[in-house]
């Protein structure tokens, strides 16, 4: 019975080291702010953003804005830049390597000031109540 337990043990043990281990193999990406806003929807919106990325090994990685590349590193473990983006709706920014593989990847979101629908009055103006 003990052996059981010590092996379910183990087995949880070194199943959640890996995990780890994998999770700092990735690449992370960091975008500030991630959201704009905007008066009406389909405003253009203009923004500073402060990128930043990190890797475990020296790699060449190139940033993109949907298709279009923004800005290359060269054999870094990190990076930081800034950028002033143009959004006229949600994007999604991605890292991508030399071989054109997405390593990571981070969405900006446009949010509207101003509600898009409009709600029914649920009762008249010459209600006595």
């Amino acid at each position: 019975m003990n052996f059981r337990l010590y092996s379910i043990i183990i087995i949880i043990f070194s199943t959640s080291s890996q995990a780890l281990t994998k999770k700092n193999n990735d690449v992370s990406l960091e975008i500030k702010p991630i959201t704009c806003m905007v008066k009406q929807a389909g405003q253009r919106c203009e923004m500073t953003a402060k990128f930043a990325w990190y890797a475990p090994t020296s790699m060449s990685l190139c940033l993109f804005q949907e298709q279009q590349k923004l800005q290359c590193w060269e054999h870094a473990k990190e990076a930081k830049s800034t950028q002033i983006i143009h959004l006229s709706k949600s994007m999604l920014f991605t890292l991508k390597d030399a071989k054109n593989n997405v390593v990571a990847k981070q969405n900006i979101e446009v949010h509207t000031s101003v509600n898009q629908q409009y709600r029914r009055k649920l009762r008249s103006d010459w209600s006595v109540f």
